[in-house]
Protein backbone atom coordinates (compact mmCIF):
# COMPACT_ATOMS: atom_id res chain seq x y z
CA UNK A 1 0.00 0.00 0.00
CA UNK A 2 1.16 3.52 -0.81
CA UNK A 3 1.09 6.16 1.91
CA UNK A 4 -0.55 9.49 1.11
CA UNK A 5 -0.10 12.59 3.26
CA UNK A 6 -2.20 15.67 2.57
CA UNK A 7 -0.88 18.99 3.90
CA UNK A 8 -2.78 22.11 4.96
CA UNK A 9 -6.19 22.68 3.42
CA UNK A 10 -5.92 19.39 1.49
CA UNK A 11 -6.24 17.43 4.73
CA UNK A 12 -9.91 18.48 4.76
CA UNK A 13 -10.40 16.11 1.84
CA UNK A 14 -8.13 13.23 2.74
CA UNK A 15 -7.29 13.52 6.43
CA UNK A 16 -3.68 13.88 7.48
CA UNK A 17 -2.48 10.49 6.26
CA UNK A 18 -3.95 7.45 4.57
CA UNK A 19 -2.99 4.33 2.64
CA UNK A 20 -4.11 3.60 -0.90
CA UNK A 21 -3.45 0.88 -3.46
CA UNK A 22 -0.90 1.68 -6.14
CA UNK A 23 -1.60 1.62 -9.86
CA UNK A 24 -3.50 4.92 -10.14
CA UNK A 25 -2.10 8.21 -11.34
CA UNK A 26 -1.93 11.09 -8.89
CA UNK A 27 -4.67 12.79 -10.94
CA UNK A 28 -6.91 9.71 -10.52
CA UNK A 29 -6.16 9.67 -6.80
CA UNK A 30 -7.16 13.32 -6.46
CA UNK A 31 -10.43 12.67 -8.30
CA UNK A 32 -11.24 9.65 -6.11
CA UNK A 33 -10.67 11.73 -2.97
CA UNK A 34 -12.68 14.68 -4.29
CA UNK A 35 -9.65 17.00 -4.22
CA UNK A 36 -9.83 19.63 -6.98
CA UNK A 37 -6.60 19.26 -8.95
CA UNK A 38 -5.95 23.03 -9.15
CA UNK A 39 -5.68 23.16 -5.34
CA UNK A 40 -2.62 20.88 -5.42
CA UNK A 41 0.50 22.92 -6.12
CA UNK A 42 3.20 20.30 -5.58
CA UNK A 43 3.20 16.50 -5.52
CA UNK A 44 6.16 14.79 -3.91
CA UNK A 45 6.73 11.04 -4.25
CA UNK A 46 9.50 9.60 -2.10
CA UNK A 47 10.79 13.16 -1.62
CA UNK A 48 10.97 14.02 -5.34
CA UNK A 49 8.61 16.34 -7.20
CA UNK A 50 6.50 14.57 -9.84
CA UNK A 51 3.76 15.47 -12.31
CA UNK A 52 0.14 14.60 -11.59
CA UNK A 53 0.32 11.99 -14.37
CA UNK A 54 2.75 9.94 -12.23
CA UNK A 55 1.46 6.41 -11.52
CA UNK A 56 1.70 5.60 -7.83
CA UNK A 57 3.55 2.43 -6.87
CA UNK A 58 2.69 0.14 -3.94
CA UNK A 59 5.61 1.30 -1.78
CA UNK A 60 5.48 5.02 -2.65
CA UNK A 61 5.10 7.80 -0.12
CA UNK A 62 3.04 10.60 -1.66
CA UNK A 63 2.81 14.11 -0.21
CA UNK A 64 0.19 16.52 -1.53
CA UNK A 65 1.02 20.18 -0.95
CA UNK A 66 -1.58 22.87 -1.60
CA UNK A 67 -1.11 25.80 -3.94
CA UNK A 68 0.05 28.73 -1.87
CA UNK A 69 -1.24 32.20 -2.51
CA UNK A 70 -0.64 35.57 -1.06
CA UNK A 71 -0.70 39.18 -1.76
Amino acid sequence: MAKVKAVGILSRYAGDEMEVEGGKSVEELLASLGIPSPLVGIVLVNGRQVEKSYVIGEEDEVKLIPLLGGG
